[in-house]
């Protein structure tokens, strides 16, 4: 049986990217880093790509309510086709993050946590978030399969 992996993910802002890890049984999802928009963004995934050992990483796909892909979706796609051309042996997979923000805002205000300070780690939490609705996926894919 081959060994797994961590799996990485990626909330594309305008300003920031968030980043989110999980454990190699794919049990777990992390926030990680938040990094900026900067120029530097790529080869700051490439290094953490490089340290982690990863091999796929979720990219969240900002659709609108009715599914489209409208304006900040293609900012995201397009920002994907440069980590593709950077990254070519990485398996990269959109995933549909339409209600991420939401929970995210919500569950950092059951915290107690502010919108000043809010502003300052929702991105990591986004990227938590969209892991995780992709790590339960890949569970319920494997139960299917087994059962």
């Amino acid at each position: 049986m081959e060994e797994l992996k961590p799996i990485l993910a990626l909330d594309v802002g305008n300003v920031n990217i968030g980043v989110a890890i999980s454990d190699k049984e794919h049990i777990f999802a992390m926030p990680l880093a938040i990094i900026k928009r900067d120029g530097s963004e790529i080869d700051a995934i490439k290094n953490i790509i490089e340290e982690k050992s990863i091999e796929e990483v979720v990219v969240g796909l900002p659709k609108n309510l009715n599914g489209t892909i409208g304006p900040q979706a293609n900012i995201v796609l397009e920002f994907l086709e440069k980590l593709k051309e950077a990254l070519p042996n990485i398996k990269f997979v959109t995933w549909d993050e339409r209600y991420t923000s939401v929970i995210t805002h919500k569950m950092l205000k059951f915290q107690g946590i502010r919108s000043k300070k809010e502003r300052k780690i929702k991105d990591k939490f986004e990227a938590l978030f969209i892991l995780e609705s992709y790590l339960e996926f890949l569970r319920r894919q494997k139960r299917e399969e087994e059962s």
